[in-house]
């Protein structure tokens, strides 16, 4: 590992651009969920189609999250995430231009295959430019920039829906923005052959590195399960409150998605509480599998309450709980027994992938089913998929520098 005056001060602008992109992905991925309502109407399709809309991206996201993780091994972490950011940018302008449901469809596609590619290479390129006592940090404000492009999502997108007076306009924007991200990692963009894993020793653990040998790690293997069943969660919440409290509570088109825009926002906050207490106090599992339980209690809190006050309490509590424990996770992943940036790339890839298969399934397959059953019974008999984070998370090892003192205190 290296010292902290071989790290390069250039790491911060590579921190910089790695926000960005991240920031992207989410406004990107979930930017027509606020105004869902109006695209179903102009389009004329259904709630389940509707569906498809968001949840095609998490479908991309699983099956190609694994080729980016091989275009990451064969070009490098830099290339890769160049590529996805110019297919997620394009995508995302080009669908600011459609005028039906299928070439609207192929536009989401695109971003989901350039979302996918973007999948690996922030894990390496963390722990090739930062030190290990530096990555709790690092990737709590990683985890902080997806939940700050959410709340973006919930509180901009309606207002600059009124104004633009299209939804392909609000999408067309947010694509040009994404391009400009897609410039400075063009140009500003570097990899870092001198960081925590020497060059011999990056070499070998590249020739060595395979999905299937990572997908067969322990922690790997439950931390995949577990993201799972609450991406399952996630996304049907994030897709389908505006359109709950649209419908089952009578709010209007802003109200229901500044109402909607409390769980990324708590999200900020919950981000940076969780990196900063798993950094300070040196575990990872007392900031993930209780949080996984906060989530379940908040999402059957705003299904089921018919207060306003508490609806927004427990939209926090889903805030809390979705968002506090990224940080302990991705960091957990990077302390695992013989783990390399190259191995980490592959690590995320396979987690992330089964995690967005779940987050396909959950809008869509729930969007269908709610047609017959009702949006309220999906969204509550769903949340069985919440306990998968709950159980597999408390069944993780503990890895963090804390773990030796607790020990030392049980004894």
């Amino acid at each position: 590992m290296p010292q902290s005056e071989a790290l390069s001060p250039y790491r911060w602008v590579i921190e910089l651009l790695l926000f960005l992109a991240l920031f992207s992905q989410a406004v990107t991925w979930l930017a027509p969920a606020p105004i869902l309502g109006e695209i179903i109407k102009n389009l004329n399709i259904s709630l389940g189609s509707a569906g498809l809309i968001i949840s095609i991206i998490a479908l991309c996201i699983a099956i190609f999250s694994m080729l980016g993780a091989v275009v990451m091994q064969r070009l490098g972490a830099l290339r890769a995430l160049i590529l996805g950011v110019w297919l997620l940018a394009s995508g995302e302008v080009l669908s600011g231009y459609s005028n039906s449901f299928a070439v609207l469809l192929v536009c989401r596609i695109i971003e989901g295959i350039g979302f996918g590619v973007m999948i690996a290479p922030p894990g390496a390129l963390v722990m090739q430019w930062f030190g290990e006592h530096e990555w709790p940090y690092i990737n709590m404000v990683n985890a902080l920039c997806s939940y700050v492009g959410l709340t973006a999502v919930f509180s901009i997108t309606a207002p600059i829906f009124l104004w633009a007076g299209s939804w392909q306009a609000v999408l067309r924007y947010y694509g040009f923005s994404c391009v400009a991200v897609a410039l400075g990692w063009t140009l500003l963009g570097r990899e870092h052959s001198h960081g925590p894993v020497a060059a011999s020793e990056a070499s070998t653990a590249h020739a060595n590195a395979s999905l299937g040998d990572v997908a067969k790690m322990r922690g790997v293997a439950l931390t995949a399960l577990g993201l799972f069943g609450g991406m399952w969660v996630f996304q049907l919440y994030t897709a389908f409150l505006p359109q709950y409290f649209s419908t089952f509570r009578g709010l209007g088109l802003t109200e229901a998605s500044a109402l909607t825009a409390i769980l990324p926002l708590t999200g900020i906050f919950a981000a940076a509480g969780g990196g900063f207490g798993t950094a300070l106090v040196g575990l990872r599992k007392p900031f993930m599998w209780p949080l996984a339980i906060c989530t379940l209690v908040g999402c059957i809190g705003a299904i089921t309450l018919p207060d306003p006050t508490m609806i927004r309490i427990s939209l926090v509590f889903v805030g809390i709980g979705a968002a506090g424990s990224l940080s302990a996770i991705v960091t957990l992943l990077m302390e695992l027994p013989g783990m390399t940036p190259e191995k980490m790339g592959l690590a995320l890839a396979f987690v992330w992938s089964v995690g967005y298969a779940g987050a396909f399934i959950a809008p869509f397959l729930g969007g269908a089913i709610a047609s017959s059953v009702g949006l309220r019974t999906v969204m509550l008999g769903f949340l069985v998929f919440q306990f998968l984070p709950i159980v597999t998370m408390y069944m993780l090892p503990e890895t963090g520098p804390g773990r030796t003192k607790v020990a030392i205190a049980t004894a």
